[in-house]
């Protein structure tokens, strides 16, 4: 399938400009920095040389916003492909969502459990996979998920686009961090 016939089965959700004016709460700004003086350890450690963090602060006022708008109900279900440390996952769940993280990296998981240990926050994190063709792990698809988040690398956004849209429930939404203050958000529409 071609990325215009993946475009055209999901709607694309335009961010007002204030989106990223939303308020952040003082302690999810504390727990940001923590998180990313925790990330910098991991810069250069011998398997995860491609770890990069999220633009987090933004991604919790995108979540905020689809709340705020009443796009997603209080407690909806968010799934992140790829939590690495689990940043964002945690974020979820400290803005209310019922927030799980599917991380393949073991090291990554084991610190994205403590880290939402450490802020008591109700994340919860599984080691597994969104790919269907990694071998000896559990995938996790989007259905039955309100919103799911991903940060791809360069040149697999339309991967992560087909895959939302054979796999989400109507309704949903897919976001998608392209960088820094750029997140497309998709919504599979309802027939």
């Amino acid at each position: 399938m071609n990325q215009d016939a993946v475009f055209s089965m999901l709607q694309r959700v335009d961010l007002p400009p204030g989106a990223g004016d939303l308020p952040v709460p003082h302690y999810v700004d504390c727990f940001i920095r923590d998180a990313e003086d925790r990330a910098e350890e991991y810069d250069g450690r011998a398997g995860l040389e491609r770890f990069i963090p999220s633009d987090c602060r933004y991604a919790y006022q995108v979540l905020l916003w689809l709340q705020q708008t009443a796009a997603t109900a209080p407690g909806a279900a968010f799934l992140e492909w790829g939590s690495g440390q689990g940043m964002v996952t945690i974020l979820a769940s400290l803005a209310g969502y019922s927030a799980m993280g599917v991380e393949i990296n073991e090291e990554l998981l084991q610190e994205a459990r403590r880290l939402a240990e450490r802020y008591d926050a109700p994340a919860r994190f599984v080691h597994g996979t969104y790919d269907k063709t990694v071998a000896g792990l559990k995938v996790f698809a989007a259905d039955k998920q309100a919103v799911v988040y991903v940060y791809p690398w360069p040149g697999e956004e339309s991967f992560f686009l087909r895959l939302f849209s054979a796999t989400a429930d109507p309704g949903a939404f897919l976001l998608v961090n392209l960088g820094p203050e750029d997140i497309h958000v998709y919504r599979k529409p309802e027939p």
